[in-house]
């Protein structure tokens, strides 16, 4: 080997890093931007504690929590409400920058698995609570109460409404959901994600209708309002179920073609 050729050698090897095939490269670009995210957060994170000290005087102090009405429950802190933005960002980036990379599905997959841990954690940790003030009322124990009141009967104090448990603030976004992947994956899911969200809202709207007739028939909230079982929407929910599945199954319908036993 001469030395004509030991140059030449050295500068394809210096061209694959200085002139990278970018192409290739740009399809990393959402993974790069996620990383720097992160390591923003962590860095915002960690300044704030190393500077704790020094601001703690510009902190405002915890206000007192004051005198609650009798039987008002409220949430707990809770976050999940933090961490399903967090999901949604990512499932945001791999739709902007599009499906077709597999870094970009990565990061989709990401997304939509802390999306549903948020969602999971949060209907448990509810659940837990609404179990608890059913079984024991607000700030007791169970143990101390010999019969457990019915749910539907925990009212709150006199004078304010609340209103009763609904499938209908689940229900409608996953309509919208539909709506925004039909916008990716063709007219069908569009489609019935618009119906979808129109049974949603025409739902909710005749339940707000029902429970405000009720209370002002009888002045507050009945067993028909309140009792979850009877508030569950028996018969708009099989239409729902029925548009979702027929637009899930048209949009899925030319790659089931492809499974058939002789098809090209």
């Amino acid at each position: 080997m001469n030395l004509a050729d030991l140059w030449t050698g050295l500068l394809d090897l210096v061209a694959q890093v200085i002139i990278p095939v970018w192409n290739d490269l740009i399809a990393y670009i959402p993974v790069a931007i996620a990383l720097l995210l992160l390591l923003g957060v962590a860095g915002l994170t960690w300044a704030w504690h190393r500077n704790a000290a020094g601001n703690r005087s510009r902190v405002p102090r915890t206000l007192p929590a004051g005198r609650k009405p009798q039987d008002t429950h409220l949430p707990g802190p809770s976050a999940w409400p933090l961490l399903i933005p967090v999901g949604l960002v990512f499932i945001a980036f791999a739709i902007v920058f599009g499906l077709a990379s597999v870094a970009n599905m990565v990061l989709m997959t990401i997304g939509v698995v802390i999306a549903g841990v948020g969602v999971l954690g949060w209907y448990l940790d509810d659940k837990r609570a609404y179990a608890h003030v059913a079984a024991a009322g607000h700030g007791q124990s169970a143990a101390g109460l010999h019969a457990s009141p019915p749910d539907w009967s925990l009212q709150p104090p006199v004078g304010t409404h609340l209103p009763g448990p609904s499938a209908w603030p689940l229900l409608a976004p996953l309509g919208l959901v539909f709506m925004a992947a039909g916008l990716i994956f063709g007219p069908a899911m569009l489609i019935g994600g618009l119906i979808m969200a129109a049974i949603a809202a025409l739902g909710w709207l005749l339940d707000a209708s029902h429970e405000l007739q009720d209370v002002e028939a009888h002045g507050h909230p009945t067993q028909a309002d309140r009792d979850p079982a009877k508030a569950w929407p028996g018969r708009l929910m099989p239409v729902y179920v029925i548009v979702g599945g027929l637009a899930l199954l048209l949009t899925l319908a030319p790659w089931l073609l492809t499974l058939l036993p002789g098809s090209a």
